[in-house]
């Protein structure tokens, strides 16, 4: 754990475990000077010894407390690096594992990374730098008495059992309980993204009690995991204060028989108190040790998936794209949802792509585009493998309208340029080329409106158009459209026409998914997709077309839309 957690700022932990040392030497000033105090202050009535015992004591509590807030800020510094560092590549690793990671290895990983820094810059990390120390205590009562030092290894090794046993029997309950924790939050979130259609179909009944069983359930493994460790933590407080008095009677019945002296007696006491401290505080913190430690066997796997090698220097798309027996199927099963897809693209054509619901159209762009991977053969532009590129270089020479249109938190100009800092002349310029332009400035705010969550403060048709401004930025040469006129109007009909009319004379090429024979006539060629297979091409004449089955001789046909 925590080498995964050091990585690159390893000088920092190394300085904190320095502050360690220094800090638990600095505290043993008290126990020193309770021992000088009663076996020389008190026996020589010297108040010089006194006043010289105090200051060396009160430098060494002041050393103490100043290396311990810096430790403190030096761990939280590296928590904050950690999150940096490894937040940042868990995300990219998100981003690229879609199709390639199940989606519950994703799910919560953002929050893993937060749990893991939490626990990097919480008290649980100190106790672990804290407890190695306790073996220099128990080694310190050793030499002010045996008999003291084997009672104080003995107390040690009882204590440490505790927290082996505490780990064996809230373990399993914690990490389940986090699962189910994680199942619930999910369920959450889906409820309130789609809490329009809940209150007005009348679900709420349905979907409180829905939630109320997995609460309870989640409740159920809470509390048995909360007596589990709320019996280990009162045995390990009650062992503790047992122990000391355990020690101060013995100290006490050495002294008795003059083999200790009355300043061993509270210094011991005190020493041994503070060499089990850390011992009952990882006790203490066991939840959050768990925690952190499922959280960083959860990124391991995730990380641990294969990162496509990508090369930055491959020439500017033309847009000529090839599917070559692509095949897909969802992780973690063997029946595809496409399969044996064999179709040239030539740049600057446009293709529609139809069929009925579920024969794959919107899984066929979303390979296409890179979002997904082909579980088998490829998709290539110009000749290479889409997967050659790198995500950013090839996003840049695509554009993309989803069939579920989810704009991000910010204003539309932001969405427009995809976030990143682009000039606003280009923003306008990829609305002009949406026909969106006199939409957008008709909007309160016009290019600095809000759009709010998933874009819920604009229609749906007004979001359909601000994506394919989005997706026409940059002046990309391959464009994949999934149904991109599903909730636009008359007007929006017009506009996406006179977008693909402006698409073909710039010779870009358009894949088109759609169930709207209108825009047809636009199209050069239509491939329609039945159960994951390519059943027949359309290929446009002069309103007329031609249709073959695939690997068949083509044959005259009439015009496309009677024909498909």
């Amino acid at each position: 754990m925590i080498r995964f957690i050091v990585g690159p700022h390893g000088r920092l932990f190394v300085a904190a475990v320095a502050f360690s040392f220094v800090i638990n030497l600095a505290m043993l000033a008290p126990s020193v000077y309770m021992l000088q105090v009663f076996d020389r202050v008190l026996s020589t009535r010297s108040l010089e010894t006194l006043v010289m015992l105090s200051l060396f004591a009160g430098a060494a509590l002041l050393l103490m407390w100043a290396l311990d807030l810096v430790r403190s800020r030096l761990l939280a510094l590296t928590g904050l690096l950690f999150e940096d560092r490894v937040g940042t590549q868990v995300l990219g690793r998100v981003l690229d594992g879609i199709g390639r990671v199940p989606a519950a290895q994703q799910a919560g990983a953002m929050r893993d990374v937060t749990v893991l820094r939490g626990f990097v810059s919480g008290p649980g990390l100190v106790a672990l730098f804290d407890a190695p120390w306790m073996l220099m205590y128990v080694g310190l009562i050793y030499l002010f008495n045996p008999l003291l030092g084997e009672l104080a290894f003995a107390s040690a090794a009882v204590l440490v059992l505790l927290a082996w046993g505490n780990e064996r029997a809230t373990r399993a309950g914690v990490e389940r309980a986090q699962d189910q924790g994680r199942e619930l939050a999910r369920f959450v979130d889906g409820v309130m993204r789609s809490a329009e259609p809940v209150r007005a179909l009348g679900m709420g009944p349905a979907i409180g009690a829905r939630w109320r069983a997995a609460s309870r359930q989640l409740q159920v493994r809470q509390l048995a995991t909360h007596r589990a460790g709320s019996l280990a933590n009162s045995a390990t407080r009650f062992f503790r204060q047992s122990v000391q008095v355990a020690m101060m009677g013995v100290a006490a019945w050495l002294v008795i028989e003059q083999k200790a002296t009355p300043g061993v007696m509270v210094a011991v006491t005190v020493i041994l108190g503070r060499a089990l401290a850390p011992v009952e505080t990882l006790i203490a913190q066991w939840k959050s040790l768990v925690e952190a430690r499922a959280a960083l066997h959860r990124l391991d796997r995730l990380l641990a998936f294969e990162v496509p090698r990508h090369f930055d220097a491959l020439p500017a798309l033309t847009g000529a794209v090839v599917l070559d027996n692509l095949c897909y199927a969802a992780p973690g099963t063997t029946r595809p949802i496409l399969h044996g897809i064999n179709v040239t693209i030539v740049a600057g054509e446009i293709v529609a792509v139809i069929g009925p619901s579920g024969s794959g159209k919107s899984t066929l762009a979303r390979l296409i585009t890179g979002a997904l991977p082909a579980t088998a053969g490829s998709v290539r532009i110009d000749g290479a493998d889409i997967g050659q590129w790198t995500p950013e270089g090839l996003g840049r020479q695509i554009g993309y309208v989803p069939q579920e249109v989810a704009l991000l938190a910010g204003t539309v100009a932001e969405n427009i340029a995809r976030f990143s800092d682009g000039a606003q002349d280009e923003v306008v310029a990829a609305a002009a080329r949406a026909h969106a332009h006199e939409l957008i400035v008709q909007l309160r705010d016009g290019y600095l409106t809000p759009v709010g969550e998933g874009g819920q403060m604009l229609s749906g048709g007004q979001r359909q158009r601000v994506a394919l401004a989005r997706a026409l930025y940059g002046e990309p040469r391959v464009v994949v459209l999934d149904e991109p006129n599903a909730c636009l109007d008359i007007a929006g009909e017009q506009a996406l026409a006179q977008t693909l009319t402006g698409l073909r004379q710039a010779g870009v090429t358009v894949v088109l998914v759609t169930q709207r024979t209108q825009v047809l006539a636009l199209v050069d060629r239509i491939l329609e997709l039945r159960d994951g297979a390519l059943v027949r091409i359309g290929v446009r004449q002069d309103k007329s077309a031609t249709v073959a089955e695939p690997g068949m001789a083509t044959q005259p046909a009439v015009p496309v839309l009677q024909q498909l």
